[in-house]
């Protein structure tokens, strides 16, 4: 058994985990000293925050304070800071402060969102009131090779928590994304590594939680005990009704060989890319992961055609989570050996990689831009493409990304994340400028209003919350919406935490 407890990411400079866990506390240091373990104490928007004082270890911060500003900016990932300002923010060191928050905000009847990494896109936990509860300082991982089991807190990034299980052989389907915490990604539904063969959703992979309730209570949530809230947990997302404060999740076993295979086309020839994609994407075993992007070409590829879009290029991927190159060749024969392969504009060689690899990769994309994103799952691919070749050329922004992954409708097990489709079809648009928000937002909800009846349903954690509030029970089956709503009435009965964003 491992076992890590995360200290003061001070005392951990030089790691990649010690950054990342620093990074709200380095953001807020910058403007206003160092605040961590104390309280910065006031009222706001009529919210009186003494009563908090000595109850909580960590950081209250209230709005009318000088350190309200940079505390507030450092909750969101991205370069775009949505305007929208809770009465208080409280950084919790522990649960304890986190039941204390929730009994304060009961007793004074004042909502509250949780936030683990600020990794949403929409930034939905961030409101106009109540209370913003920060989580992400609750790291501690224990990891039971016997079990093949880890115990996280919701603060744990992607990257750190495969970092330590490899130690042990063992692998999560965590975020594509290394600095991507493990919370919000989970109680979404997770769209991860390998997921078509670890478990579909990486939220199927959680045994049971550690849940703060409404009332105050910390409970055990399984599939036998308080199993509603278990359910709920699987996918409920930012429509939650608590505090999801400790994971037990299910691991596998690392593979040994990991390989990646990229296949470059130019853009002119998307439509009959993905018609080839649709075709030959069913033939891969459950171990292979492939999708389709998008994005800006590179240098020697710019110049291949001179149609609309010629300046953008589709790269199909697909990995292989095997243990020898030899079993990444066998996988990789529905795509090498299918006609698409001939289309090609470089030579096709798998590669060795490893979950670093991965996840650098993902992230190489992704620097500080401001973001808008969608999402829809969908049977139909070649409706899709039809649309997305329509209206790529015409994106404000030459590297905005549409994504198209391959998920072939898994088989879930009973719980809130519901909805899937053969394919998972993403857009991430990316920009610098503020004054261009409208512009890029507004394309991107053109984008996928006219994506809408192609679909089969959304994933909750990249759909546009933010501009496409009327269709959010789209991230549910009716069912499921019904249920997380019956569920929101019995478990939150004083109605203290925030619903769904643009539904409370």
């Amino acid at each position: 058994m491992t076992f890590l407890p995360i200290g003061d990411a001070a005392n951990d400079p030089v790691s990649r985990r010690g950054f990342l866990r620093a990074g709200t506390a380095v953001a807020v240091v910058a403007s206003a000293g160092s605040l961590t373990g104390c309280s910065v104490l006031g009222s706001s928007g009529g919210v009186q925050v003494e009563g908090l004082k000595g109850q909580i270890k960590g950081t209250v911060v209230s709005r009318d304070s000088n350190a309200y500003e940079p505390w507030r900016r450092s909750m969101i990932w991205q370069t775009q800071k949505f305007p929208r300002f809770p009465d208080v923010i409280v950084q919790a060191e522990d649960v304890d402060d986190i039941v204390a928050t929730v009994n304060f905000a009961r007793e004074n009847n004042i909502k509250i969102t949780t936030r683990a990494g600020g990794h949403s896109w929409c930034g939905t936990f961030m409101r106009n009131e109540g209370i913003l509860l920060d989580i992400s300082r609750l790291q501690s991982v224990e990891i039971d090779a016997e079990k093949s089991e880890a115990i996280i807190g919701p603060g744990v990034i992607a990257r750190g928590l495969n970092e330590l299980l490899g130690e042990e052989d063992l692998a999560f389907p965590t975020a594509h994304c290394g600095m991507v915490p493990l919370s919000g990604y989970l109680l979404g539904g997770g769209c991860g590594w390998n997921g078509r063969e670890w478990g579909g959703a990486a939220t199927y992979c959680i045994n049971q939680v550690e849940f703060v309730t409404a009332q105050g209570e910390v409970i055990i949530a399984n599939e036998t005990e308080n199993a509603d809230v278990f359910w709920a947990v699987r996918g409920g997302g930012p429509g939650l009704f608590g505090v999801v404060t400790k994971f037990w999740l299910k691991c596998f076993p690392k593979p040994q060989a990991i390989h990646q295979i990229n296949v470059l086309f130019p853009f002119n020839k998307l439509n009959e890319i993905a018609a080839g994609f649709d075709e030959l994407a069913p033939n891969f075993g459950l171990n292979v992961e492939a999708l389709l992007v998008v994005t800006e070409a590179p240098p020697p590829f710019a110049n291949l055609c001179e149609e609309d879009g010629c300046d953008q290029f589709c790269i199909l991927t697909a990995v292989a989570f095997v243990n020898s190159r030899a079993e990444a060749v066998e996988a990789f024969k529905p795509l090498t050996e299918h006609p698409l392969a001939e289309l090609a504009a470089a030579p096709i060689e798998p590669e060795e990689v490893n979950f670093e690899r991965l996840y650098y990769d993902n992230e190489v994309p992704f620097p500080q831009r401001r973001y808008a994103v969608d999402q829809i799952y969908t049977d139909d691919l070649t409706s899709v493409t039809e649309v997305l070749a329509k209206h790529l050329p015409n994106a404000p922004s030459r590297v905005t990304a549409p994504v198209i992954h391959y998920y072939g409708n898994p088989d879930y097990p009973d719980g809130a994340c519901t909805t899937k489709g053969k394919f998972y079809v993403s857009c991430y648009a990316q920009w610098n400028d503020g004054s261009e928000d409208d512009l890029h937002k507004g394309w991107i909800t053109d984008l996928y209003r006219e994506l809408e009846p192609h679909a089969t349903g959304s994933y909750i954690n990249e759909f546009n919350q933010e501009k496409r509030t009327d269709a959010t029970p789209q991230c549910y089956s009716l069912e499921a919406w019904e249920r997380l709503k019956q569920l929101r009435a019995e478990w939150d009965k004083p109605g203290i935490f925030h619903d769904f964003y643009g539904m409370t």
